[in-house]
């Protein structure tokens, strides 16, 4: 009678153990899929198959932080920093991150920075940037985001000098190279804006931006 017990229960515990192993290689799969889909430009492809990872567990934060960045990508601001402040408060919770590698605190922080600057909400971009210095985010990205803002304040000497540490830095940041294009102009140096803006094409072909860094090009050639 007990070892007719324990087979049943060793059953049950193999079944449901099975169970969630094909659950979490469902979310690998599928968010594997979603990252090639946000790399090739297929954004809405991406933004259905990281939903879905989340459906199945909402903790998921890696899935969390690609949605977040595809969303941005799709210029759906206000939905990604609701995603990124998600990520904010649970970064730190290891039960949460478990031993994930992406996100770190620094990109979360870079994709509130993003978010803030889409939805032109400048104070809070500002403090953003703060904090992912605080955190030790990738000082290219500081850079650049600093010279984003400081676009959007229209104080282009600033932004200018900020974007153009970013570029002595080797920057493989594409906005990097959009926002310098867009500094260069603003100064009156419409070839070194052309090389800027062929350069973000090369790195980020898919871009929101994409068409319009083109359409200067067109322009300026």
């Amino acid at each position: 009678m007990n070892k007719s017990k324990h087979i049943k229960r060793f059953i049950v515990v193999s079944v449901l153990f099975a169970f969630i192993s094909g659950i979490s290689l469902f979310a690998m799969a599928a968010t594997e899929d979603g990252i090639h889909s946000y790399n090739i430009g297929e954004f809405h492809k991406a933004e259905a198959l990281f939903r879905e990872v989340l459906k199945g567990n909402a903790d998921d934060i890696q899935a969390g932080y690609y949605l977040g960045m595809t969303l941005l990508m799709e210029e759906k601001f206000k939905e990604a920093l609701g995603i990124f402040q998600n990520l904010e408060d649970n970064i730190n919770n290891k039960a949460v991150t478990k031993d994930t590698d992406v996100p770190t605190r620094g990109q979360v922080e870079i994709g509130l920075v993003r978010s803030y600057l889409g939805l032109k909400q400048y104070p809070d971009a500002l403090k953003s940037i703060h904090a992912a210095e605080r955190v030790k985010a990738d000082p290219v990205d500081i850079l650049t985001y600093y010279g984003a803002y400081y676009l959007e304040k229209n104080d282009n000497s600033r932004a200018q000098k900020e974007l153009e540490k970013a570029l002595n830095k080797k920057s493989q940041n594409p906005y990097t190279y959009y926002f310098a294009g867009i500094s260069y102009l603003r100064s009156g140096h419409p070839t070194k804006a052309v090389e800027m803006f062929k350069v973000f094409l090369k790195l980020a072909p898919y871009a929101p931006e994409a068409e319009h860094a083109q359409f200067l090009i067109n322009t300026l050639c």
